[in-house]
């Protein structure tokens, strides 16, 4: 099967870059007011301006690349599957061999591509602890140790995503038992 890739709305994109020009322009006007103060309120007022230029002049830079590359949020292939569809994602490859069970799980109006593994505390150790913490909250939820968010994705339902993911995911499954047959045949 060939590989199959999701990718994020330009629509949603721009408006991203839109909200990113909002706050560098919000930074630059609260950086150049600074120069009329005479006081502490000067010093407040040009930190918050120069580092919020700063943050949010290096997010609009990152934003528009995205939206001149494109971004991915899922990437599904014979091997398993990478998620960049939220802060929380590995943005690893989480393999077939580790995956128990793939579903939907809907919340608060919201629905996502949940997948639970076979050894998902050993998956949750292996990231960065602010991720960690909100994996676990997700659990506590009902939700798998992995929620691909598609809500801003180009041209593909939940639905299908599911779909593709299922077809990819029951072909390992058919190949690892014609190799378990195999073996025992020998």
């Amino acid at each position: 099967m060939k590989e199959f890739v999701v990718y994020q709305s330009k629509r949603k994109q721009l408006m991203f870059v839109l909200m990113g020009i909002l706050m560098v322009v919000t930074c630059v006007f609260l950086l150049i007011t600074s120069f009329e103060e005479d006081n502490f309120q000067k010093l407040v007022l040009m930190g918050i301006g120069g580092i919020g230029t700063i943050f949010f002049g290096f997010c609009l830079g990152f934003i528009i690349k995205q939206l001149i590359v494109g971004k991915k949020l899922v990437v599904v292939n014979e091997e398993g599957f990478y998620d960049f569809s939220s802060a929380i994602a590995s943005k690893q490859l989480v393999e077939w061999g580790g995956v128990r069970e793939i579903g939907i799980f809907s919340i608060s109006g919201q629905s996502f591509i949940t997948v639970h593994l076979f050894d998902g505390d050993a998956y949750i150790e292996s990231l960065p602890s602010i991720k960690r913490g909100a994996i676990r909250a997700n659990l506590r939820l009902g939700s798998g140790h992995i929620n691909i968010n598609i809500s801003t994705a180009k041209g593909v339902t939940i639905e299908e995503l599911l779909q593709v993911m299922s077809d990819f995911y029951l072909a390992y499954l058919k190949q690892l038992s014609e190799v378990e047959v195999e073996t025992v045949r020998s």
